[in-house]
């Protein structure tokens, strides 16, 4: 639903404003108003997505009511609705959404707010992506908060490479001894044990010191970690991205190349992890069906020297059997 005040200092024009908003679904007319004073408190106290303000009003310009209200609330949109168009660019300079001449028509106002609806969409996108923790683990092991990426400063090896397999089998419980043998079998039991105990610790304070809702539970001889719903794994998200697109006969190349671009390397790249081969070769085999695939399909539709298939060989220039696939399907 989107929430939406109007303001016009002609009782005639607000009424029938109001009349054809309510006409377009989704839309909530939370108040009318002629005074601007009146609409500065209403955004003040209430929610507010959108208002629509005439810019020739006696009292204070349309113009200069909207910087006010944006002072207020900077994610406000702002239609301007006027008989001129002699404030076009200042209307523009403010974000407008849009700039609608009167006599108002109903199709013209129901694409802005279309319009606004596709800007309030795409700001709550842009806002759970900046809220998002996304650990990656195609490539190097590292994790970022949005579009920033996180120094992690690990206290030792060990603590790396117990939070990465905390992540390998982040749907598990995990037995505390058989951590022990996989990272402490040269030591004794209670040494090993010791050493377990302390590098969990660690870890719970990394997650700590970053602020990343990875937490690790303890329960009697088993580890488990819960990971909330705004944390992605990127080799989970790449793997059942891939499954969904191999399980299709029609090959959408926007989304191939949206999948493939995930996967920048091989799981937990560079840290020679033995437990991690198995799962690598299973993510390494679906990212070259992938290429097979749309590889087979650009020879099929399109000229070997496409920009898709440009596109395709440099996703793959890191590796040498993906890029021999890529040859052959572009006749090089």
């Amino acid at each position: 639903m989107l929430d939406v005040a109007i303001i016009d200092d002609e009782p005639l024009a607000l009424k029938y404003l109001d009349l054809l908003l309510h006409k377009i679904d989704g839309v909530h007319v939370t108040g009318k108003y002629m005074d601007p004073d009146d609409l500065i408190n209403h955004v003040q106290t209430e929610h507010i997505d959108a208002v629509f303000i005439d810019i020739h009003m006696p009292a204070m310009k349309g113009t200069d009511l909207a910087e006010q209200l944006l002072n207020i609330n900077s994610s406000l949109h702002i239609g301007f609705v006027t008989a001129y168009d002699d404030y076009a660019i200042k209307a523009f300079e403010l974000n407008a959404v849009d700039y609608i001449l009167k006599p108002v028509k109903q199709e013209r106002l129901a694409i802005t707010i279309k319009r606004i609806t596709e800007r309030k969409a795409a700001e709550q996108e842009n806002a759970s992506e900046s809220r998002t923790t996304v650990i990656k683990d195609l490539g190097a092991l590292q994790i970022y908060q949005g579009n920033k990426r996180i120094d992690v400063k690990w206290r030792t090896s060990k603590a790396k490479e117990l939070f990465a397999y905390f992540i390998h089998n982040h749907e598990d419980t995990i037995r505390k001894s058989v951590l022990i043998d996989l990272l402490w079998n040269n030591l004794p039991w209670e040494k090993a044990n010791a050493q377990l105990y302390t590098t969990v610790y660690q870890i719970r304070k990394v997650m700590q010191q970053i602020d990343n809702p990875v937490k690790i539970i303890s329960q009697k001889e088993f580890y488990q970690i819960d990971i909330d719903y705004d944390v992605q794994i990127q080799s989970r998200e790449f793997k059942l991205a891939a499954y969904d697109l191999l399980k299709r006969e029609n090959v959408n190349v926007e989304h191939y190349f949206k999948v493939l671009d995930v996967y920048q390397d091989e799981y937990f790249a560079g840290l020679d992890y033995l437990w991690a081969v198995n799962e690598g070769k299973i993510l390494r085999d679906l990212w070259l069906e992938l290429i097979i695939r749309l590889s087979a399909y650009l020879h099929r539709y399109e000229k070997s020297s496409s920009y898709n298939m440009s596109r395709l060989k440099d996703l793959t220039d890191f590796d040498t059997e993906a890029v021999e696939i890529v040859k052959e399907k572009s006749w090089i």
